[in-house]
């Protein structure tokens, strides 16, 4: 029994530490300058762009103080590898409509999701902006409300070699703000987004002076 207990506590213990961690990191690499924008681009597209900042290496904590050896060396100014993510959700009006359900019901909500990799990003604190496209026409199908369509919500993630770098509000559902519900929201994007797969694009994909801000990014996506 108190070999139990003792596990139990060590695990709660363990939760505790990683939670204290995950805020301490919070923002501490990189951060939001903004919520998600969406806007017209041309006839065929909807533009969502993630308005944000390197503010340091996470490599040079890694290293604790210590002097890096030669194959740990690397330029604090400049971060690799960093993957973006962004997951949008919208109401499909149409099925509302015929289901006759309510616009808050999220039975009736769709999810797109995109990522691309940035290879190489200067570390300098100026606002960068990663954009996507949606095509126009879902939107026109599916009837999502008003010529240019409202967000529902949105989940914004960076990855790098595969260690989330976490950052305040990048998850977001109509007006909702405790933590249970948007995990909830969140939970709903992973598990329905697959389902629109390749709808949501990178929009460098469609236009290279996306990467104004950016750089070089693995186009093999």
């Amino acid at each position: 029994m108190k070999t139990s207990l003792t596990i139990a506590l060590l695990v709660f213990s363990q939760f505790v530490q990683s939670n204290l961690l995950a805020e301490d990191n919070l923002d501490k690499y990189i951060a939001l300058d903004g919520s998600p924008e969406l806007q017209r681009f041309g006839d065929s597209w909807f533009k969502i762009t993630i308005p944000f900042f390197v503010k340091s290496h996470p490599e040079v904590d890694e290293l604790q103080g210590r002097k890096p050896t030669v194959e740990e060396f690397f330029n604090p100014e400049f971060i690799d590898k960093l993957k973006i993510k962004l997951t949008v959700c919208f109401t499909n009006e149409l099925k509302r409509k015929y289901g006759k359900g309510d616009r808050s019901d999220i039975l009736f909500n769709d999810y797109y999701s995109s990522e691309f990799e940035v290879l190489i990003l200067k570390v300098d604190r100026s606002t960068k902006e990663a954009s996507f496209l949606l095509p126009s026409i879902i939107a026109e199908r599916d009837q999502y409300s008003g010529s240019t369509p409202k967000l529902v919500g949105y989940a914004v993630e960076f990855s790098r070699n595969g260690k989330s770098l976490n950052v305040s509000d990048s998850v977001s559902f109509q007006k909702y703000k405790t933590e249970e519900i948007l995990d909830k929201f969140k939970e709903e994007c992973d598990k329905k987004a697959p389902q629109n797969e390749g709808l949501l694009i990178p929009a460098h994909l469609i236009d290279p002076s996306f990467l104004r801000t950016l750089g070089p990014v693995h186009w093999n996506q």
